[in-house]
């Protein structure tokens, strides 16, 4: 856990934080190997209530063709960043840095869940997403 490629999508912002997984702040001198557990921790700490939450809904659209998404395995990692995303983006867009950075977590954390990782296949596309809860 916690080892990440070098080519990893990395985000500095100006005051030199070093910025991860939707917007969550880490000192720079954590360098660029964020622990996968000190992320969960952020998103467990925003408590972020998904109870209310029984689906999430996307749509994918690449070269004109759109495909609807339903991912409801609330148990995942993925589910909670998702749920997180949609209750604190400004846009019901997914820009690709945080489709990436979810996903490469979610490989590691949700390995065992084969509709997961399904998504992050889908996640790894250049394709644009519309998310919303259900």
């Amino acid at each position: 856990m916690g080892i990440h490629s070098h080519n990893e999508k990395k985000t500095i912002d100006k005051e030199g934080e070093f910025m991860f997984i939707l917007g969550f702040h880490f000192p720079a001198d954590m360098g660029n190997n964020i622990p996968d557990e000190k992320v969960v921790e952020k998103l467990n700490e925003a408590d972020v209530d998904v109870s209310s939450i029984s689906e999430i809904k996307m749509v994918m659209e690449a070269h004109g063709q759109k495909e609807e998404l339903s991912y409801t395995n609330k148990e995942t990692f993925m589910f909670k960043a998702l749920a997180h995303y949609i209750k604190t983006a400004e846009s019901d867009y997914m820009i690709y840095t945080n489709r990436y950075q979810i996903a490469e977590l979610s490989k590691r954390l949700d390995s065992s869940d084969d509709e997961t990782m399904e998504l992050c296949k889908k996640f790894d596309s250049m394709a644009q997403f519309r998310i919303e809860a259900a």
